[in-house]
């Protein structure tokens, strides 16, 4: 145990019934009528959601449904063009992409992105660039490496040779280094073994037991029902159904739309 150092959418969207809790200005992240996309292409069209300082709350839906152009807007690389988006009260449209990491959100983008040719250390090192003390750094670095093991033993070893589930530690680890307060993952399963992909959620269990809040965009809806708090169903950029975990594994509509039950 690490230690804290100093499917397809359903063809009609189910009704939007169960209730999230609490939104607005208790909420660590939220969103209030997002609209966000490509130029003139709209994906978000008036996204509402919260969630709470300490929550894991998954984003799920059919590919297109708009998840990874959520992630991509609450992370700066997109910008939204209607409503609200706030980190902590502070509207994020109004914070450049590259100051956003600051405020304490890291995102794991889909596809893992890690420095192919840069050794294991050096990619961990790279998500650390914002701690200026080396003392801190290297404390973030025996947090990571306690958490993944694996990656200890492959240090030195350039990131472009490791496995795919190594290459997913290094990517969530990168984004530990942070020392995030909200941490973003999008489809970390992908392309994973199931048993593998079940360590990582182990993981990310773990990384939320001790304290850090997640957002997850996961098409593997069983594996994230299991592991989140709560759950936001998007269906052609909006949200149709939002509830505790517990509450969407037992709606009818969501068995059948996305469990194939």
């Amino acid at each position: 145990m690490a230690s804290r150092p100093a499917g397809s959418a359903a063809p009609d969207a189910p009704s939007r019934d169960l209730d999230s809790g609490d939104q607005g200005s208790a909420a660590l992240l939220s969103a209030s009528g997002l609209c966000s996309g490509y130029g003139r292409v709209t994906v978000l069209r008036g996204v509402d959601l919260a969630v709470r300082t300490g929550e894991f709350v998954a984003v799920i839906g059919a590919n297109g449904a708009g998840k990874t152009t959520l992630l991509r807007t609450i992370s700066g690389i997109l910008r939204p063009s209607a409503g609200r988006l706030a980190f902590e009260g502070r509207d994020l449209a109004r914070v450049p992409a590259h100051r956003i990491p600051a405020l304490g959100i890291a995102h794991v983008p889909e596809g893992r992105q890690i420095f192919p040719q840069l050794s294991v250390r050096e990619n961990l090192l790279l998500g650390a660039y914002l701690h200026r003390d080396r003392g801190h750094r290297e404390a973030r670095m025996a947090f990571v490496l306690d958490l993944f093991p694996r990656l200890h033993e492959r240090l030195r070893q350039a990131g472009g040779t490791l496995s795919g589930g190594e290459q997913q530690m290094l990517a969530v680890g990168r984004a530990l280094m942070l020392e995030p307060r909200l941490l973003m993952l999008d489809e970390p399963s992908q392309g994973l073994a199931p048993r593998v992909a079940g360590e990582l959620y182990e993981k990310l269990r773990e990384i939320h037991t001790l304290g850090t809040t997640i957002v997850l965009v996961e098409q593997n809806i069983t594996a994230a029902l299991r592991h989140a708090d709560r759950a936001y169903v998007l269906e052609h950029g909006r949200v149709v159904l939002e509830g505790s975990t517990a509450e969407l594994e037992g709606n009818d509509e969501i068995r059948r739309a996305y469990l194939g039950v």
